[in-house]
């Protein structure tokens, strides 16, 4: 955060828009579309918002199926279960960690109900393959949402992934690449946009009262978040090229070690995190991140596949549990952009000293 924060906040102020409608939200929803071949931009409180609007609007509902990646974060599975309906979870695949495309083929040609839609994670910025994924989701006719709250400025042949399924969503957490300390984004078609909006603002039917002929939900963001948002918009790129950076150097230093992924052609990662695993099978990550943590140094463990979470065991998972080998091994290190090199050299150099023991 500084000066181009600063200013866009006091801006959205001096506008005497403070809540969640004004000309901050208009101008971060159209800096943001102009990223986005052919889609609309929704400003919203939280990117799990943003999940859950995708799932009403592609239509599920109760008892509906919703495929999933296992390897993510929770807010994936619980959107589902908010709307009634049931997640399965879809192991990752060894190039990019993401959702696997041959074990989406196998269980849609021997799936008793069709899903009504699919989650596809963009895991660590890395994107999916999208172009097998969405040739098997359509020959079903099951709606895509890509789930790109980790992945914003990576890219696909050129086009921002988020815009290739039917819904996209974003967020702004404070961990993100960019910020507005909390929110997210729906992406949708334009003429789709309308009823976002509607549907994010309570459902508000009436005219001077209000009256609901449907639910709504209060997950606007506020027009002093979008103030944020529009100066950390105007850093993205240099904060691409900060966390690239950083993955470069952490892996020319430790590539003995770890095993990093690299990107399959056409393919551009944001490296939101640099994560990676152990290449010596008879190492345990816990001990590294406890090493890590006694000299200062704040690691994390990769997201705990869904399907072992104790909250959704009575979901199915189908795969070779490919996503359960990564998670076991792998490792995020510390990757802020406000990351010096001197403080990069320190973790590198006590990473190597846990080795050496």
């Amino acid at each position: 955060m500084g000066e181009k924060e600063q200013k866009e906040v006091l801006k959205s102020l001096a506008s005497g828009w403070v809540a969640p409608v004004g000309p901050s939200i208009d101008a971060f929803e159209s800096e943001l579309a102009k990223k986005y071949e052919s889609r609309e931009v929704v400003a919203l409180n939280s990117g799990t918002s943003a999940l859950h609007l995708a799932l009403i609007m592609a239509g599920v509902g109760v008892n509906d199926h919703v495929l999933g990646s296992s390897f993510t974060f929770a807010a994936c599975a619980n959107v589902v279960l908010y709307q009634g309906a049931i997640p399965i979870f879809i192991d990752s695949e060894e190039e990019t960690w993401n959702l696997d495309p041959e074990v989406l083929a196998e269980y849609l040609a021997n799936c008793t109900k069709i899903p009504k839609a699919l989650i596809v994670t963009h895991l660590y910025g890395m994107p999916a393959q999208m172009n097998a994924i969405i040739r098997i989701a359509k020959e079903y006719d099951i709606s895509i949402i890509e789930d790109a709250a980790e992945a914003l400025g990576a890219r696909l042949k050129n086009q921002e992934v988020g815009a290739f399924g039917d819904y996209g969503i974003l967020s702004f957490n404070g961990n993100k690449i960019i910020t507005t300390s909390g929110g997210g984004a729906l992406l949708c078609q334009a003429e789709e946009k309308t009823r976002a909006v509607h549907l994010a603002t309570q459902a508000n039917s009436g005219q001077l009262t209000y009256d609901h002929t449907e639910v709504g939900y209060n997950y606007r963001m506020s027009n002093v978040l979008a103030g944020i948002g529009m100066g950390q918009l105007k850093q993205l790129e240099s904060f691409i090229e900060k966390k690239r950076a950083i993955f470069d150097r952490y892996k020319d230093a430790l590539n003995d070690h770890f095993k990093f992924l690299e990107e399959p052609t056409n393919s551009f990662s944001n490296r939101w995190l640099t994560v990676c695993t152990l290449k010596d099978s008879t190492r345990n990550i816990m001990d590294l991140i406890q090493f890590l943590d006694k000299q200062n140094i704040e690691s994390r463990r990769l997201w705990k596949p869904l399907h072992l979470h104790e909250a959704y065991d009575d979901y199915a998972f189908h795969g070779s549990g490919v996503c359960e080998e990564i998670f076991e091994k792998g490792i995020c290190l510390p990757s802020g952009t406000g990351l010096t090199t001197d403080e990069q050299d320190y973790v590198i150099a006590t990473v190597k000293k846990w080795f050496q023991s």
